[in-house]
């Protein structure tokens, strides 16, 4: 029998702020790919979503879309490590043994040197890679 434990999947502002470009359903492409999962937000990334937020434009009201959807989906907020976004989700990653979830292909190049597991927009849903 395989494990019942949940994996741990954190977010990152790049895939946050897209839920309402792409359609996709976040939860479902990752239970599809790992399973039953805990998925948190680090504090850093809430605290760069409230600055989209506070700003004015499209962004803003992506932004604002986004930290409704946290609240409601009722994603849990983990403490950060380091208040420079990317560095806090390799660092959270790394200690809590996390699938990061991102689109920004920088973090993804610094999460794969880091042998932090990593799933990106992939054939029209989110995959592991």
């Amino acid at each position: 029998m395989g494990s019942s434990r949940s994996r741990i999947v954190i977010l990152d502002t790049s895939v946050l702020m897209s839920i309402f470009e792409k359609r996709f359903d976040l939860i479902e492409d990752i239970e599809l790919e790992v399973g039953r999962a805990k998925v948190v937000v680090p504090e850093s990334v809430l605290k760069e979503l409230e600055k989209l937020a506070s700003s004015r434009g499209s962004r803003s009201r992506k932004a604002k879309a986004v930290l409704d959807l946290i609240e409601s989906k009722g994603f849990e907020t983990v403490r950060s490590i380091d208040w420079d976004v990317d560095n806090d989700v390799i660092l959270l990653a790394k200690n809590l043994k996390g699938i990061v979830v991102t689109l920004d292909k920088d973090l993804i190049k610094r999460l794969k040197e880091e042998s932090v597991e990593v799933m990106t927009w992939k054939n029209k849903r989110f995959r592991l890679i």
